[in-house]
């Protein structure tokens, strides 16, 4: 496992959410540091935590009703569509182009989605008093390869 660099002033403020933020960056560097061997294996466990985090988000806007749920499920489902993208480019062997998304891309993403629609999410929550389930209980789901 390698070391796992969090932007500063990323808490949402919901606990739930936060652990899911954590788990994802924890992903993105443990993927940057596997060798190219296992990239691909890596990177598709990475995708299914992706979904994972984002489906665990869009019940908790659905359960409040949250007024900008479409354009946060779009954000997401974009994001997904491009890792699936990639992912059929590392399956042909382009690498380079999958760690560039881990190592450079994701994460300037991730921090900004993070900053702009999960702080708006973590708000209404803490509004609505919502006590969220936490994610691991959700969505049961292996990330492994």
């Amino acid at each position: 496992m390698t070391h796992t660099i969090i932007p500063p002033d990323i808490s949402s403020g919901v606990g739930a959410m936060d652990q899911l933020h954590f788990e994802f960056f924890e992903a993105l560097g443990d993927l940057s540091s596997t060798s190219d061997a296992d990239f691909a294996a890596g990177y598709r466990a990475f995708v299914r935590q992706a979904e994972h985090s984002f489906a665990t988000e869009e019940d908790w806007m659905e359960m409040m009703d949250f007024p900008i749920l479409k354009d946060h499920r779009e954000q997401h489902a974009r994001v997904l569509s491009a890792l699936h993208h990639v992912y059929s480019r590392i399956m042909t062997g382009d690498i380079k182009k999958g760690r560039e998304v881990v190592d450079k891309l994701l994460p300037q993403w991730f921090s900004f989605h993070i900053l702009t629609m999960d702080k708006a999410l973590g708000s209404a929550m803490q509004m609505a008093g919502m006590h969220v389930i936490p994610p691991a209980y959700m969505h049961p789901v292996s990330y492994a390869a």
